[in-house]
């Protein structure tokens, strides 16, 4: 990126500062909202923020599910409008599609910084519960303070920060030889000394039964018809240990913590993207260290002046393996081959470094008034390593560099009348640096060399809310002009099944949302809690992720898409004893590009984009009885049904004949806490009747299974959650 542009903007960015200052979200307000999930009843001051604002946002109180053994992705997954989908079982891969776009296109944040560095070893598809305090999601249109370009929304975990000493350990045991451990601590000393520990592992051997085609080695023909097999080759552990250190409440500082995480994963690779692609000796490991810091001062010189930086480095080493010279069959046999590799040989190892840094200012000015300014910048290098080792399949581009910067800078400002209405505009702008390696070969065999490429766009909206009826009923508008930058695996790949492409250009795209809510209690007793939002999304240079035969998968930019979409939710509540409810989303996305690349007529022209489930819906309900052999003893019952309608895997216009089927699960859990919850022991029964489940293409997700979980937490003040 030039440097005088950045010069440029620094002086743009303090005149921002010193004429408006920023702006700070209003805590004060009393405003209850209840959102459901389950047996979760999310109410009172930690989430008013979220629903008095403008923005089509969702906060879920992860505490209350620490019980459980989801994961953050399996708590995502039943949030109306979004669905997580998975490659497989325990550690596979899982992306996010949040009103109908998926994968990059929603961004993740920790505590307000994005997660892009984060190694494979620690994600949403692996973290427990226990690291959470809160998840706040927004859909489509995405405040400054989350200053990342995100084009579908955009999902922040707000880790524990309890001022309380504590202790939160548990174990869990489960189908496919799969244990899951937890150990978490706090304390605050009387001198306002903070430290922290989580430290968790996950182990499964994943060993499901899948209903495939297979491979026969005497011929090497694919089979017509399925047969059913067990993975062999599908083990999976991670470990991680997330450490913070600091101060807080002192003159000079509300906050100062230092933090390392240092997590590790061994996965092995049963199959390709494609499910009749199957290895048995193909693996990779992965592990990260990454140091952080926050600091947070309010009333920063002046009343109403509040800073918040935080900053973390991510240095992530990966390393895949495959080298035996075999061809295997889901049968679990392989004949030797006189190549190397069961698919695309290797040893990489990639080590990639991930600089994030945020910084938020946000002033308030007689009450009314309110100032935001965030500027986030991302500095992601990667190289590869071991030469020697990598020859077989080493080309002019496998050492050469790839740097992806990214700079996005917002301001807003925010007016509040009273609690009743407030209205919100906003201007962000992105700026980025490509250096990677492009094929500019004109004929059949491939040139490598080294490019670079800089962006620089600018994007604005406007959110607005009004409540009715006291604050029952509330409408809310959103609109914004938004960019998404590609990310580094969509342009660098990962050196094994991924495929990237450096040329990428941006997507840029129009997101509007409208969401109506009404929520009463009668008597004190009775919550009825119902919702309605409405999308709209119209997006150039849509980037869509394809897969090849050879189960490769490569993203590439497509042309215009549009998207139009709906999630529906109700929720009857009564006291804390009931909870059922339900919610639908609906999501239709299109291709808009009426000519193809050689000008005739596209034959996928208004097609739905396919491998993204567009119809889908939850249910959920739950009961508590209370005094179970105990006065301070309560069991809960909770069920959950998830529907996904049938979707095609390739463009109908192209003759798609193959489609993941319709889906139905259900899943039942039993909690049965001791002692206010000092003791816990929770069963759970998932997909109990066996269906066949599927989310990316036809990589099938494990079918029956249980598990059960233990759960003692401790707290110094005598109260327990």
């Amino acid at each position: 990126m030039k440097r005088n542009i950045n010069i440029r903007m620094g002086w743009l960015l303090l005149c921002v500062v010193v004429a408006c200052s920023a702006y700070s979200q209003n805590d004060s307000t009393k405003l209850k909202r209840t959102i459901g999930l389950g047996e979760v009843v999310v109410r009172g001051n930690q989430v008013s923020r979220i629903n008095n604002s403008a923005f089509n946002a969702i906060a879920v109180d992860t505490r209350k599910l620490r019980n459980t053994n989801l994961d953050l992705a399996h708590i995502l997954d039943r949030i109306p409008g979004v669905k997580v989908r998975e490659d497989g079982g325990l550690g596979s891969q899982a992306s996010i599609n949040l009103n109908g776009f998926t994968g990059k296109h929603v961004k993740l944040f920790i505590d307000g910084v994005p997660m892009d560095g984060s190694s494979s070893s620690f994600g949403i598809n692996n973290i427990p519960v226990s690291l959470a305090s809160r998840i706040e999601v927004y859909k489509g249109v995405v405040p400054v303070q989350f200053g990342g370009d995100a084009l579908g929304g955009a999902i922040n975990i707000v880790t524990d920060h309890s001022p309380h000493t504590y202790v939160d350990a548990s174990y869990s045991y489960g189908s496919f030889n799969t244990h899951r451990s937890n150990l978490s601590f706090g304390s605050r000393s009387k001198g306002d000394f903070v430290f922290r520990l989580n430290a968790y592992q996950n182990y499964s051997d994943n060993n499901y039964k899948v209903k495939t085609q297979w491979i026969d080695l005497a011929t090497q023909a694919v089979s017509n018809e399925e047969g059913w097999f067990k993975r062999f080759h599908d083990r999976y552990h991670n470990e991680a240990v997330v450490a913070q250190i600091g101060l807080v409440d002192k003159l000079w500082a509300d906050k100062l913590i230092l933090g390392l995480t240092y997590s590790h994963e061994y996965a092995q690779i049963q199959t390709a993207n494609l499910m009749k692609i199957v290895f048995g000796g193909k693996y990779r490991t992965a592990h990260g260290w990454t140091p952080n810091l926050l600091y947070e001062k309010r009333n920063l010189m002046i009343q109403g002046l509040n800073l918040r930086f935080s900053a973390r480095y991510d240095m992530v080493t990966t390393n895949n393996v495959d080298t035996l010279s075999r061809t295997y069959s889901w049968t679990g046999e392989y004949k030797e081959n006189a190549y190397q590799g069961e698919g695309m040989p290797t040893l990489a190892e990639y080590r990639g470094t991930t600089l994030a840094t945020v910084l938020n200012m946000n002033y308030q000015i007689a009450g009314h008034h309110y100032f935001t300014l965030n500027d986030t910048y991302t500095n992601y290098h990667r190289k590869t390593t071991n030469s020697a080792a990598n020859a077989v399949q080493s080309t002019a581009a496998t050492f050469m560099r790839r740097v992806n910067i990214k700079k996005i800078t917002g301001a807003s400002y925010q007016y509040t009348s009273d609690n009743k209405w407030n209205v919100t505009i906003f201007a962000k702008y992105y700026g980025s640096h490509v250096k990677g390696p492009v094929n500019v070969s004109q004929s059949g065999r491939a040139e490598y060399e080294e490019h670079q490429r800089s962006t620089q766009a600018l994007g604005y909206g406007m959110a607005g809310t009004y409540f009715f009826l006291g604050h029952d009923l509330q409408l809310k508008l959103s609109y914004e002009k938004t960019y998404r930058l590609p990310t580094d695996l969509e342009l660098f790949g990962d050196g094994d099944y991924e495929e990237g492409d450096a040329t990428l250009k941006p997507e840029k795209s129009h997101n509007a949302n409208l969401n109506i809510g009404w929520q009463h209690t009668y008597d004190d007793r009775h919550t009825v809690a119902i919702d309605a939002g409405f999308n709209y999304r119209c997006t150039e240079d849509y980037i869509i992720r394809t897969i090849g035969q050879k189960g490769v998968a490569v993203s590439s930019n497509h042309g215009k898409v549009r998207g139009v979409g709906m999630d529906l939710s109700a929720h009857y509540y009564y006291k804390s004893v009931i909870s059922i409810g339900g919610n639908f989303s609906l999501q239709d996305i299109r291709d808009r590009e009426r000519l193809n690349s050689n000008g005739a007529e596209s034959v996928t022209y208004n097609n739905r984009v396919p491998n993204l489930p567009y119809a889908f819906g939850d249910a959920d309900a739950a009961y508590t009885f209370n005094r179970v052999l105990g006065r301070f003893n309560r069991l809960t019952v909770g069920y959950h049904l998830r529907h996904v309608h049938k979707f095609f895997r390739s463009w109908e216009g192209e003759g798609a004949k193959l489609y993941v089927p319709n889906q139905l699960s259900h899943d039942i859990i039993m909690t049965y806490a001791i002692a206010n919850g000092r003791y816990n022991i929770s069963i759970e029964a998932n997909n109990f009747t066996n269906s066949l489940l599927y989310d990316n293409y036809s990589l099938q997700k494990p079918g029956r299974n249980f598990s059960v979980k233990f759960r003692y937490v401790f707290f110094k003040t005598g109260q327990t959650k």
